[in-house]
């Protein structure tokens, strides 16, 4: 991305010392013999705080948001972005889609009869009695909203989603975002301020079609695989010229790109903290580093910060110029009932509470959100060996 506005003021947030929490971990071992060398004296526990906080969406999903976009913009998932020096607005008016030129009905509404054109091809039709409401009136959001052609998909419990509409928008791409309903009511609030279209579900299970990120993948299948808004678009949006009579219309050109960003299973996931924040923490404590510790949403930071700081160790350690004696421990903190705990420790992703005579929909209650998985992601899984608990 181009520096300057949201994305500049992303990374490079601060590390902080925290004295009072340090020293009660350094009584603590003490106090229960834990020091029989006194190296704790010596070299006490230092704990810091990385402040992802301070990135401009208010965590660090920002970073992920970034590298996710960047990737779909590459491959081609996604159309370029808006150039900083255009006026923002798509052009519309016919682009040269067909001869026909001449626009018979003025109809407006939702539903359209179709017929097979000339060529023998279904035309599409602009009748949407099949489409949830809710993900109905989101993608009409996204779509009114793109300068691009393009959509930014997420099923997310909000800070990402937050993330991607500060970075997608400016660069003219519309967004859709699928919360699940014990998300705070704020987030979904924000998001519409942010211009999205948003729906919420039930939260459920990763095995039920209704989950958050299921149904974005389905709002995806929608839009980019079944096409079935290419003639809405045409005909709402871009406001062009949809065939000779309103029985027929013809084939509209297949200009609309959606993304799916996929965040659990994007490994642009885990290269954003991999590249970043793991490099960041590095410098700031000049490699002397002997844990890393957090918790999971899709294991990205995790595993990006984890996989760069020991690969950093193993590098030291062939230039013989490390000063640790082991590689730094990369620790996973989860909510009771957390299925990744006895992956880590086992193996196996499974919780009793799994089990089946006694599985519940909501295996735990915590404070914290967007944490606490019961799978296993493809980001979490590409350092999951590397993880203690």
């Amino acid at each position: 991305m181009t520096k300057g506005g949201y994305e500049s003021l992303i990374g490079n947030t601060p590390l902080l010392y925290l004295p009072h929490i340090s020293s009660l971990i350094n009584d603590y071992i003490t106090s229960k013999g834990g020091d029989p060398d006194n190296k704790f004296t010596r070299n006490p526990v230092r704990i810091f705080v990385k402040m992802e906080n301070m990135n401009p969406g208010g965590t660090g999903k920002d970073r992920a948001a970034r590298s996710m976009i960047l990737a779909s913009e590459r491959s081609g998932d996604l159309p370029p972005p808006l150039s900083r020096y255009c006026n923002h607005q798509l052009i519309r008016g016919n682009r040269g889609y067909g001869d026909d030129k001449t626009n018979t009905t003025n109809n407006n509404t939702d539903t359209v009869n179709c017929t097979r054109n000339g060529d023998g091809e279904i035309s599409p039709s602009l009748d949407f009695s099949n489409v949830d409401p809710s993900i109905h009136q989101a993608i009409l959001i996204a779509l009114h909203a793109t300068k691009t052609h393009g959509i930014v998909i997420e099923g997310t419990s909000g800070s990402t989603g937050i993330s991607l509409a500060s970075l997608a928008s400016p660069r003219g791409h519309g967004v859709i975002v699928v919360l699940p309903d014990d998300q705070s009511t704020q987030k979904s609030a924000f998001l519409k301020k942010l211009g999205c279209g948003v729906v919420v579900v039930k939260n459920c299970s990763i095995s039920n079609p209704g989950h958050y990120v299921n149904v974005a993948k389905r709002v995806w299948e929608l839009i980019e695989v079944e096409r079935h808004y290419d003639a809405y678009y045409q005909k709402h949006v871009l406001r062009e010229d949809c065939g000779s009579n309103s029985t027929l219309i013809k084939t509209p050109p297949k200009l609309l790109k959606a993304a799916f960003m996929n965040q659990f299973d994007n490994l642009a996931n885990v290269v954003s903290h991999y590249t970043t924040t793991g490099p960041e923490i590095h410098s700031q404590l000049d490699g002397k580093v002997n844990a890393f510790v957090m918790s999971a949403g899709t294991g990205g930071t995790l595993v990006g910060v984890g996989g760069y700081l020991k690969e950093k160790w193993w590098e030291n350690c062939r230039r013989k110029c490390q000063h640790q004696s082991t590689p730094p421990k990369i620790v996973l903190v989860d909510p009771p009932g957390s299925s990744l705990f006895n992956k880590v420790k086992y193996g196996v992703a499974y919780a009793p509470q799994q089990s089946e005579r006694s599985l519940r929909r909501h295996r735990y209650d915590t404070l914290a959100e967007g944490i606490g998985l019961d799978r296993v992601t493809a980001n979490f899984g590409l350092g999951c060996d590397e993880i203690t608990w």
